[in-house]
């Protein structure tokens, strides 16, 4: 074959293969209570999120800008309706081809008129708004209407996968707490540590499951008690922050990390013709004798009597609310999340799985959770599907936490 017939087709396979580099900017609010800032913040991340399946396209974030524009001693807040405010210093660090950022008003209905606005940065020019009604409550709704027509402003074209993907609306999101989440990330920017804990709070009470929101709540406490083993005494001795539900929730933690793990056997079966591998472990998480005296002192606490009284999630038995303290415990004991890596010789990590309590131990009933403290180990299995056979070779050791 011709050199130069070889060179067209490395040519049009690189540019099939290029993707192009968006940014997303939080979308600037032009009306209403000023507590809705968060509404910008959360439609620019969301789209990212979503638009971050299509193949052609490499997400840059808002989080990454906003920290890029800091570092550089630069204003994070810049003018979103101007074009010239991206196509300095954060065109040129982060290689974009176009942002997507645009304006939003909160009505007193609560209705919500969104403007998209998407900044070609290779030529300077806009295109026409991408113009989306609908209502504070329902911001997942409203992105499902913008994802495709941003796709079709760069020009990007979409397969039918990619389209199911990006309009998808996500059913499992409490409204209240993606609220909370995105209230907590703007305090944690503004270095509003107290205020974050609080949101973050908020949200993971409302959705214990939400990993995420677990991750941000964790994060915002460890600016006041740190993750060490005095994690829980210095939030006893923090009269000003704390919370009931605070302390229970640190208890649970504090249970969490101090799981040793170790793989008692394991196997590997060959697929794709022993190129890849699924591999089983069956694992053994145990408890130090003094943290699992913990543990059933608590269980005994919400076992004795049927239901608990509760105030703020924590047993208190002049509560006026009645709920299962058990519950709430249950439901902290669930969301831990095992995390399996498989390591190289010199420690670094090769390839990552994770798997929750509720799915390892069957936490799907009320009173599951005694059976996951009946000794002070507890078992579980865990498959890492299809890892490459390179992987499998490189693999030295085996690292096992619970978070």
């Amino acid at each position: 074959m011709p050199k130069r017939t070889i060179m067209m087709i490395l040519l049009a396979v690189s540019i099939v293969c290029a993707k192009v580099n968006v940014g997303f900017y939080t979308l600037s609010q032009n009306g209403g209570d000023i507590q809705n800032k968060w509404i910008g913040y959360a439609i620019a991340d969301i789209t990212a999120e979503k638009l971050a399946a299509v193949n052609e396209i490499n997400v840059i974030t808002d989080d990454r800008i906003y920290d890029f524009l800091v570092s550089k001693n630069m204003n994070p807040f810049v003018n979103t309706a101007s074009v010239n405010s991206f196509t300095g210093e954060i065109k040129q660090n982060f290689n974009l081809d176009y942002i997507v950022t645009g304006n939003y008003t909160v009505n007193p209905d609560n209705s919500l008129p969104v403007n998209i606005t998407v900044y070609n940065l290779n030529d300077g020019t806009t295109t026409p708004s991408i113009v989306i009604q609908g209502f504070v409550s329902d911001l997942y709704t409203i992105v499902s209407y913008i994802t495709q027509p941003v796709c079709m402003n760069m020009g990007v074209n979409l397969n039918a996968s990619e389209i199911s993907k990006i309009k998808q609306i996500d059913l499992t999101a409490k409204r209240a707490g993606v609220a909370n989440t995105y209230k907590g990330k703007i305090s944690l920017r503004n270095k509003d540590y107290k205020g974050a804990t609080e949101f973050f709070e908020a949200a993971y009470k409302e959705d214990p499951s939400n990993s995420v929101t677990k991750k941000y709540y964790d994060e915002a406490l460890s600016y006041f008690y740190g993750n060490g083993i005095f994690s829980y005494n210095l939030l006893e001795s923090d009269y000003a922050n704390s919370t009931p539900f605070r302390k229970q929730y640190m208890i649970t933690r504090n249970i969490s990390k101090s799981y040793k793990g170790e793989v008692l056997t394991s196997k590997v079966s060959p697929r794709n013709g022993g190129t890849h591998f699924d591999i089983e472990l069956n694992i053994r998480l145990t408890l130090p004798a003094g943290v699992y005296a913990t543990v059933n002192s608590l269980i005994e606490k919400f076992s004795s009597g049927g239901g608990a009284n509760l105030d703020d999630g924590v047993y208190n038995p002049n509560a006026t609310k009645i709920v299962s303290e058990r519950e709430q415990f249950e439901n902290n004991v669930a969301g831990y999340v095992i995390n399996v890596k498989l390591l190289d010789g010199s420690g670094k990590p090769l390839h990552h799985s994770t798997q929750t309590f509720k799915t390892s131990f069957g936490m799907s009933y009320s009173g599951s959770v005694k059976n996951v403290f009946k000794n002070s180990y507890a078992d579980t299995f865990m498959i890492m599907p299809s890892v490459s056979r390179e992987i499998v070779q490189q693999t030295s050791s085996i690292e096992i936490t619970v978070e």
